[in-house]
C-alpha cells in the first residue's frame, strides 16, 4: 500500500516539471481557425494550407506540398475554415482564391500572381518577396485563430 501512494506523489510533480520547463501540455486537442478576409469575388473557392516546416513550395498552398489543405466557399468578401486536431507546435498559414477553381495558384507576366494570395503574419513580413516559414509562423497549443488578407496585384 505504501507503494501506491508514493507512485500517487510522482505524478503531480512530473506535471509540475513539464509546465515549468515551458512544455505545451493541453487537455484538449489543437485548433486553428482561419479567416480569410480581402475575397474580391464569390466566384470560385478560397484554398487554405497548412504548414509544419519550410519547403521548398512555402508558401505556395496546394493540395500536395501543404501538410493539410481546406478549401471553402467565399461568402460575403469572406471564408473561414478550421483545421481540426493539430499538434501542438509552430505552424504556418498561407491561402490563395482560386477563382477558376483549377486548384492551382494562377500565374502571369514573370511569375506574379493572378489571384489572390495570403499567409500569416503577412505584415512582418513587409511585403517584399516571397514570405519564409520563420516569420509566417505561429505557436499552437490548445485553440489558436488567425486572420489572413488576401492581396492581389
Amino acid at each position: 500500500m505504501k507503494t501506491i501512494r508514493a507512485n500517487l506523489w510522482v505524478y503531480p510533480l512530473l506535471s509540475a516539471a513539464v509546465a515549468l520547463m515551458g512544455l505545451p501540455v493541453s487537455a484538449e486537442p489543437s485548433s486553428i481557425t482561419v479567416n480569410v478576409t480581402g475575397v474580391h469575388s464569390q466566384s470560385g473557392s478560397v484554398m487554405v494550407c497548412l504548414w509544419r516546416q519550410q519547403d521548398k513550395d512555402f508558401p505556395v498552398c496546394s493540395s500536395t506540398a501543404a501538410m493539410q489543405y481546406i478549401t471553402a466557399q467565399s461568402n460575403n468578401a469572406s471564408a473561414t475554415v478550421t483545421f481540426q486536431n493539430v499538434p501542438a507546435g509552430e505552424y504556418a498559414v498561407s491561402a490563395f482564391h482560386d477563382e477558376n477553381q483549377n486548384g492551382t495558384l494562377d500565374r502571369g507576366f514573370m511569375g506574379r500572381p493572378e489571384e489572390g494570395i495570403g499567409f500569416s503574419n503577412m505584415t512582418a513580413q513587409g511585403g517584399q518577396g516571397r514570405p519564409t516559414f520563420d516569420k509566417a509562423k505561429f505557436t499552437v497549443n490548445g485553440q489558436k485563430s488567425i486572420a489572413l488578407s488576401l492581396l492581389y496585384f
